[in-house]
């Protein structure tokens, strides 16, 4: 199939921007819900934290599933702008997420998305938390008391994985977009830009 020459850069529909701040919105409301719960200490029960716990996972959920929609509308707009929608839809649109920032990077920029740097292994965990959070499923509460101890401690360990997960999710929106910034010759960002230089009034 050929590829057409680029006759405009103009598009509608280019949700990315829009994404990218949705996730940093929440970023920002997660860290100031967990300092908030942090002040409560070893307090078991007290309906200001529950109520705190609550906001802290909705914005931690917003920060995760939104940096991920940005990924993925910014490499479709990036893609279908310098390759053409019909080769986009065609080829390249049947890939999973990482698959397509490797492959367009490659053909777009030039440049290899390596598996041993931050840009793609921050991607990577970030497409996983998704997954985990779009497709879960919930289980029922183990009757005896081993096995119940045993559910909680998996709990736990779901919860620091969150935990984890909301800060990899935002950090995988700024290393990319800055990595962008120092690899790409000639062609534009389709993230946001996040140095302090070029865009002061962000958060982060």
């Amino acid at each position: 199939m050929t590829i057409e020459p680029i006759e405009s850069y103009a598009r509608t529909g280019c949700f990315s921007y829009i994404y990218a701040d949705v996730a940093e919105k929440g970023y920002s409301d997660y860290l100031k819900y967990s300092s908030e719960v942090k002040r409560f200490g070893d307090v078991e029960y007290d309906e200001r934290l529950v109520e705190l716990k609550h906001l802290q996972s909705v914005a931690g959920l917003q920060t995760i599933v939104f940096s991920a929609m940005c990924f993925e509308a910014a490499i479709f707009d990036f893609a279908s702008v310098h390759l053409c929608d019909d080769y986009v839809k065609d080829n390249l649109d049947k890939l999973d997420l990482l698959s397509k920032w490797v492959v367009v990077l490659r053909f777009v920029f030039g440049i290899e998305l390596r598996k041993d740097e931050a840009p793609y292994g921050l991607l990577k965990n970030l497409i996983q938390a998704r997954n985990k959070l779009v497709h879960a499923k919930s289980e029922s509460i183990e009757p005896d008391f081993e096995a119940l101890q045993r559910q909680i401690k998996r709990m736990e360990k779901r919860d620091a994985e969150y935990e984890s997960s909301v800060h990899i999710a935002f950090r995988a929106l700024v290393t990319m977009s800055l990595y962008l910034d120092l690899s790409h010759t000639g062609h534009y960002n389709p993230l946001p830009v996040y140095d302090m230089f070029n865009a002061p009034m962000r958060r982060y």
